[in-house]
C-alpha cells in the first residue's frame, strides 16, 4: 500500500479511478521535486498495461514554480506518452501556458479551475 505523501511538495491523491496518478501541489514545485517524485511514479507504472492518465492539482496551497520547474516539467511531459492529463488550477498563466503546450504532447490535456475539481477527476479517468 502506497503512502499518501509522495514527498513534501506532491502529496498523492487517492480515491481516483485506477490508472490514474493523481498528485496536489503544495508549495513551490521545484526541479528537485519533479525528480524525486514525479519520474519514479511514471518510471513504476506499467504503461504497456495502461493507458496512462496524470492528474495534478494546483490549487490554494501552490505557491508557483521554482526557477526552470515549469520548462523541466513541460519538456519531460512532451516526451511521456499519456492517454490523458488534467491539470486543476486557477492560475489563468498555466492555463494559457498547457493550451499553448498542449499541441506538443504526446496524449490529451485540458485544464480545469479549482471549483471543477470532480469534473477534471472524472474527465481524466475516461
Amino acid at each position: 500500500m502506497s503512502s499518501p505523501t509522495i514527498r513534501g511538495v506532491l502529496v498523492r491523491i487517492t480515491g481516483l479511478a485506477d490508472g490514474v496518478i493523481g498528485m496536489r501541489a503544495v508549495g513551490t514545485f521545484s526541479v528537485a521535486d519533479y525528480t524525486a517524485t514525479v519520474e519514479p511514479e511514471l518510471e513504476r507504472m506499467d504503461t504497456s498495461a495502461h493507458r496512462l492518465r496524470l492528474l495534478l492539482q494546483l490549487g490554494p496551497d501552490f505557491e508557483g514554480f521554482g526557477e526552470g520547474a515549469w520548462g523541466e516539467l513541460t519538456n519531460e511531459l512532451r516526451h511521456t506518452p499519456f492517454h490523458r492529463g488534467a491539470v486543476v488550477t486557477d492560475d489563468a498563466a498555466i492555463r494559457t501556458g498547457l493550451a499553448l503546450l498542449r499541441f506538443t504532447l504526446h496524449g490529451h490535456v485540458r485544464s480545469f479551475g479549482n471549483a471543477d475539481y470532480d469534473r477534471a477527476a472524472e474527465w481524466v479517468a475516461a
